[in-house]
């Protein structure tokens, strides 16, 4: 709604662009919902918007002096797990300057905060201040970020620079479970009209066009701490990261400069859940091939062994390691069964049965490992007595803690079994307690040579 008035002359068909301009414009949102035609799929919007303001200037070169203001407003993405609500928007039009006093959301327990001024007409330009308090930037069930932190954008029409500061106070990145359906990347969709420097069949993934010019000449300073919550889990790994990035744009390229290390945490694999000893992934530019150094290892053995990761996230190489060094049959041993290869007998069909479990598991986890989460249970494992008559015992068990372990173990044809409570001292020193078919005390101390 509106009314606006501009001189002309009779024997004119159209008012020329020097004309004044006079008017006023008015206008109200009810439900911006209805715009969603005009945003891209799987996004919502919400609330409602007021215009209110003054057409002035040329006929050419119309302005607006006035007012904006948002309430209720909403910005929705179920997929992407992106909620932000309750926004309220004080923004005004002074001719070619337009200055957003207050653009505020929130989302989880935290808010989002925009001011600055833009410039609009021949020579475009922005400053925005944006500051996070706690915001929760991502919502879904697998993937979760709340950050605080602010930064400053500078837009012009062939320059970007930005500068600031965030970090993460709680976030999961869950990969475990499958993504969505996607084509195969032999695969190549044309649409009409593609412009040169498009995918194309031979090369369906890199695009040969030159980068925009604002790209081209971005300048970017971006800091992000970890902080002390970051939970990473998926293809065996469950573990938190801490450390510090750092996000430049050398040539238009994204770079990214610091270290992640692991705090705590587990990785399977072979069938077992190791202890992360050492878990360490350096950027020196690529984001998507950092160097690792990664060292797993399966927890109260009187010997260290696990596995070993080095090289690139593209190009990694794991290896089996042990302290003091073994041939590959005793690291194997010490990593499924817990002892040395010496003497296995019968008991190298466990070894091949567990082997084997890891290789169905793949990446995935083993069937065993699905049942003993059920049942809260750390470990299930089948061996033979000694002795001169063999006889095959049961053990379950829990790892309540890095040093506590519980567990209870019965032979097959006997009566009564054994419950048992380890506590490990140091990694030679054991203190073992055992109720049961037999009752004992034990300190346990060994040495390998």
């Amino acid at each position: 709604m509106g009314a606006q008035t501009v001189p002309t002359v009779a024997l004119a068909g159209w008012p020329p662009a020097s004309a004044p301009l006079e008017g006023v414009v008015q206008m109200r949102v009810a439900n911006l919902a209805a715009w969603g035609t005009w945003v891209p799929p799987g996004w919502r919007l919400g609330g409602n918007l007021q215009v209110s303001a003054a057409v002035g200037g040329r006929f050419g070169a119309p302005e607006l002096r006035g007012d904006l203001r948002g309430a209720e407003l909403s910005v929705r993405n179920i997929l992407q797990g992106v909620n932000l609500t309750e926004g309220e928007l004080q923004a005004s039009l002074d001719g070619p300057v337009a200055r957003v006093q207050r653009l505020h959301f929130k989302s989880g327990d935290g808010r989002l905060l925009l001011n600055g001024d833009a410039t609009l007409g021949d020579t475009p330009s922005a400053r925005l201040h944006l500051e996070a308090e706690r915001f929760r930037l991502l919502g879904r069930v697998d993937r979760r970020i709340v950050t605080t932190g602010s930064a400053d954008l500078q837009l012009a029409r062939e320059s970007l620079k930005l500068d600031g500061r965030f970090t993460v106070d709680e976030a999961l990145f869950d990969f475990s479970k499958s993504n969505a359906p996607s084509l195969d990347e032999d695969v190549v969709v044309v649409r009409a009209a593609s412009a040169p420097g498009e995918a194309t069949p031979r090369n369906p993934r890199v695009a040969t066009g030159p980068l925009p010019a604002a790209l081209r000449q971005a300048q970017v300073n971006l800091s992000i701490g970890l902080g002390e919550n970051l939970q990473v889990r998926g293809r065996g790994l469950d573990a938190k990261l801490r450390g510090d990035l750092r996000l430049s744009t050398p040539g238009g390229r994204l770079a990214v400069q610091g270290e992640v290390r692991t705090a705590g945490g587990t990785y399977a694999a072979y069938a077992q859940k190791m202890v992360i000893e050492r878990g360490v992934l350096v950027f020196t530019g690529a984001a998507d091939n950092p160097r690792l150094d990664i060292l797993a290892l399966r927890p109260n053995l009187d010997v260290r062994v696990g596995v070993a990761v080095t090289g690139t996230l593209l190009n990694p190489s794991v290896r089996l390691f042990s302290d003091p060094d073994m041939g590959d049959m005793d690291k194997l041993s010490w990593l499924l069964l817990g002892r040395p290869s010496e003497g296995l007998g019968s008991n190298d069909t466990a070894l091949v049965q567990r082997a084997a479990l890891a290789l169905l598991a793949g990446e995935g986890e083993a069937p065993t490992d699905k049942l003993l989460g059920q049942l809260g249970l750390t470990e299930l494992s089948f061996r033979q007595s000694e002795g001169t008559v063999k006889e095959t015992v049961v053990s379950i068990g829990r790892q309540l803690s890095q040093r506590w372990y519980v567990g209870y173990e019965r032979g097959v044809n006997a009566t009564t079994g054994t419950w048992q409570l380890v506590y490990r001292i140091a990694q030679r020193f054991t203190l073992r307690a055992q109720s049961g078919e037999e009752n004992a005390i034990d300190l346990i101390w060994s040495w390998r040579w």
